[in-house]
């Protein structure tokens, strides 16, 4: 589902944390940690219909993902809060899955 946008704007990152790389990547081992539980939670409400739990936490997500820069991830979350408000269960469950290939990508990017 690759959208065009960057996997990781590094520019993000460096505008709101500076040029200290360790922190940097503090804060993304801790993105890393986190997300795939987020991402577990995100489909298995998917599966289950509940779309205002899943709406929850793509809004969540979304937030982390633009505060370090995961355009990408972010735009994913984008479109799931679109399908919860269109009430369309199936289009989310593909833009949950299509969200676990863009949160692979970052991972690639990011060396995790």
């Amino acid at each position: 589902m690759s959208s065009g946008l960057p996997i990781l704007d590094r520019s993000v990152l460096k505008l709101s944390m500076g040029d200290d790389q360790e922190f940097i990547k503090e804060v993304l081992e801790l993105f890393t940690t986190i997300t795939p539980e987020l991402i577990e939670s995100l489909k298995k409400s998917a599966d289950e219909g509940d779309l205002e739990s899943v709406k929850r936490g793509a809004h969540s997500l979304k937030g982390s993902a633009g505060n370090i820069g995961a355009s990408a991830l972010e735009e994913s979350m984008r479109d799931i809060e679109a399908a919860c408000a269109d009430e369309d269960r199936e289009a989310v469950r593909e833009r949950v899955r299509d969200s676990i290939s863009e949160y692979d990508r970052l991972k690639l990017e990011i060396g995790r």
